[in-house]
């Protein structure tokens, strides 16, 4: 049966010398492989037609037997070719197409996850790329994931934690925020959060507004502790490491002229 729908590339790699596997994320069907015959030879018509990061309309053959379908034809709706012009922009790119190409189930209609990584690709179509852009992308993929960090009330006792009365403390392996008459009671491995590092969780976990995230200006201390709560949140519950976001983090870190 052949199919039409959308997809973003997430990442390509050799089938043989001429040809391509590609892997996508549509609304459809999930994150799905197709294989394109001839993608490589010289007259082939998907040269130009995808790379990474495109958005494109797909047709495709589907195999009952297989998870590697037929593509047959591809034209580029969005090619975002800034991100081929900034290595800061790249850095973050990658990182969200390999949280999605590892974590998104395949084959399951997923148009909310096509919806959050096509907006958060198109925000980096600015000249200023920071490290919230990363932290408020984790944010929207945890909760879409089934893996939504609370930060507004105790996970232990349902209490409703206030930003500005600390202190506060953070449980990744609970997953959320921990009160401290709980996590005296009942022995819980914290981190200590200080209010203005929860004050942007918060906001992030709210927002849709890439300007709001933008508008956001943090010192090394705060990103460095967003840093580390929200990894290890991620490795603990995802039980993984993830390469990727240590190489787009220690990108992001380098002067603006290094690496844009």
């Amino acid at each position: 049966m052949i199919v039409k729908t959308h997809g973003v590339v997430l990442r390509y790699w050799p089938y043989s010398n001429t040809s391509r596997i590609v892997s996508w994320l549509t609304p459809d069907y999930g994150r799905i492989n197709t294989l394109i015959k001839g993608a490589q030879r010289p007259r082939s018509p998907f040269l130009g037609q995808f790379d990474l990061f495109y958005t494109c309309e797909l047709l495709f053959y589907t195999r009952d037997r297989s998870d590697l379908h037929i593509a047959r034809e591809c034209y580029p709706q969005n090619n975002r070719k800034w991100l081929r012009e900034s290595y800061r922009a790249t850095a973050l790119a990658s990182y969200y197409a390999d949280m999605i190409y590892r974590f998104s189930p395949a084959g399951a209609a997923s148009p909310a996850l096509f919806d959050l990584l096509n907006r958060h690709l198109d925000c980096l179509q600015t000249p200023e790329i920071r490290p919230a852009y990363l932290f408020w992308y984790e944010l929207k993929l945890m909760e879409l994931l089934g893996f939504n960090p609370g930060f507004q009330q105790c996970f232990r006792c349902h209490a409703a934690i206030n930003p500005r009365c600390p202190p506060h403390f953070f449980s990744f392996a609970e997953g959320g925020m921990i009160c401290p008459s709980c996590a005296e009671r009942d022995h819980v491995e914290t981190e200590s959060i200080t209010p203005d590092v929860l004050a942007s969780l918060l906001a992030w976990q709210r927002t849709n507004s890439p300007q709001a995230v933008r508008a956001c200006r943090h010192t090394p201390r705060q990103l460095g502790h967003i840093e580390k709560a929200l990894g290890s949140f991620i490795r603990h519950h995802l039980e993984s490491p993830i390469e990727s976001r240590d190489i787009a983090l220690n990108i992001l870190r380098l002067p603006p002229c290094a690496a844009s």
